[in-house]
């Protein structure tokens, strides 16, 4: 499994879920297996996305169409973001569920 992980240096958490929540990017169509959204715990405006695909070609495609439909965005961009969002690739190697033990 692959992970695209995006963070979103956002102004207002309110208004950049409801944009998310409108899907721009098409995660619903992307072939996107869960998104999990994260907010840190100091800092409710730092937001985590990270979404699931079966490939690295997958997500890679996703991140392509993130960038071109949205991040290259200013009428999107410039009202939500205190900052560029970054994102990166990760390949899931192991798992662990200690609970279930």
């Amino acid at each position: 499994m692959f992970t695209l992980q995006v963070g979103y240096p956002v102004r207002d958490y309110a208004a950049w879920k409801q944009v998310f929540d409108s899907d721009p990017a098409g995660r619903a169509a992307s072939g996107a297996r869960s998104i999990r959204v994260f907010r840190d715990t100091e800092d409710g405006n730092n937001v985590a996305v990270h979404l699931d695909f079966d490939t690295k070609d997958a997500a890679a495609a996703f991140l392509e169409r993130l960038r071109a439909n949205v991040w290259n965005n200013p009428d999107v961009m410039e009202p939500l973001m205190a900052g560029s969002p970054t994102a990166r690739i990760l390949e899931q190697v192991g798992s662990e569920n200690p609970a279930a033990g």
